[in-house]
């Protein structure tokens, strides 16, 4: 049995890698897209490859690269644990996708991992309560202070840009702003390689160790960080335009100016959020809350509340929803464990 569950999580974390990579895509290409400050073809060639050197960056650069802190078990538990998680992390990317709703795969991933570990201590799998602060710190970060944060600075960085750039000419303002939408695709991409390149590897890393491989990570692993990187490009290249539409004219209606500040905002988080302050964020919350706060900041009414209310929604519902269904199928799983 934990042959087949070490199996089968290592085919979900490449098929979790792709689908990630898919769903997160226009979080970098969005506005950058709307606004021509790229191209659709080369936006998704130009972020597939910036996606793969986040993930080799963060695996020969950073120090501690891999962030963990829901407490798996390294035993058969643990494999069926990642496996319900991964099943109903890759189903809910999808189903949001065809929703057309930006919602976070790092939430989702955290809800199914601490739904599955409550199904195997509610049969005495495992001992201890799996809700610890350092589970919960993955979950609130992502869900409610990086978007938060990324909010109130795009909000904040609006009015004192726009007072700098008030003698500009028009056509002067927007080229401006594309080259800072096509820097900040650049950015975002770049932190969404760091922080899924981390998550992909502790999945692999922590199957392996359930497995009864001793030291996954040690020594040279560079086929490790290759299957990670090339997955997430070739997911990006797939590019989810559901999504990008919503983001860049659904949800509210941006001008350039007011577009290169968000992504300038969420790039810069992402990329400080993935290398000097080492912290869980979610892409896609981060970059649809700087879209909002730099959008908010205007004279007339910009925002579509239906639409607004209903990713409010998805982001609320995601971790609850996420971890009855993988406890369902961990309870399910559980008189073969």
């Amino acid at each position: 049995m934990l042959t087949a569950l070490t199996v089968l999580g290592i085919v979900l974390a490449v098929a979790h890698v792709l689908v990630n990579g898919f769903h997160d895509a226009p979080n970098a290409l969005a506005l950058p897209v709307r606004f021509r400050a790229l191209t659709p073809q080369v936006g998704l060639v130009f972020t597939a490859l910036v996606n793969a050197a986040g993930v080799w960056a963060a695996a020969y650069l950073l120090a501690d690269w891999i962030i963990t802190g829901v407490p798996v078990p390294h035993d058969v538990v643990g494999s069926a644990t990642i496996v319900c998680a991964l099943v109903t992390t890759i189903g809910w990317n999808l189903l949001t996708w065809w929703w057309g709703m930006p919602s976070s795969s790092t939430t989702a991933l955290s809800g199914g991992l601490l739904g599955a570990l409550m199904g195997a201590h509610a049969v005495d799998l495992v001992d201890g309560n799996p809700l610890t602060a350092e589970a919960l710190y993955q979950v609130v970060v992502p869900l409610v202070l990086a978007p938060l944060s990324a909010y109130a600075v795009a909000w904040v960085l609006v009015v004192p840009l726009l007072h700098l750039l008030r003698h500009s000419e028009p056509d002067t303002t927007t080229f401006r702003s594309r080259l800072v939408l096509a820097g900040g695709a650049a950015a975002v991409s770049f932190g969404h390689g760091i922080h899924h390149g981390r998550r992909a590897a502790w999945i692999l890393a922590t199957l392996l160790l359930c497995a009864g491989v001793a030291d996954p990570l040690a020594g040279s692993t560079p086929w490790l960080f290759l299957l990670i990187a090339a997955g997430l490009a070739t997911g990006t290249l797939f590019g989810a335009w559901r999504i990008a539409y919503t983001l860049s004219s659904r949800m509210i209606t941006i001008d350039p100016f007011r577009g290169a500040v968000a992504q300038g905002v969420a790039g810069a988080l992402l990329f400080l959020g993935g290398t000097l302050i080492p912290v869980p964020m979610s892409t896609s919350q981060t970059t649809a809350a700087a879209i909002l706060g730099a959008g908010r900041q205007q004279r007339f009414h910009t925002v579509n509340v239906r639409v607004v209310q209903r990713v409010l929604l998805v982001w609320v519902l995601t971790v609850p929803a996420c971890a009855a269904i993988s406890g369902t199928l961990l309870l399910a799983l559980s008189p073969l464990l």
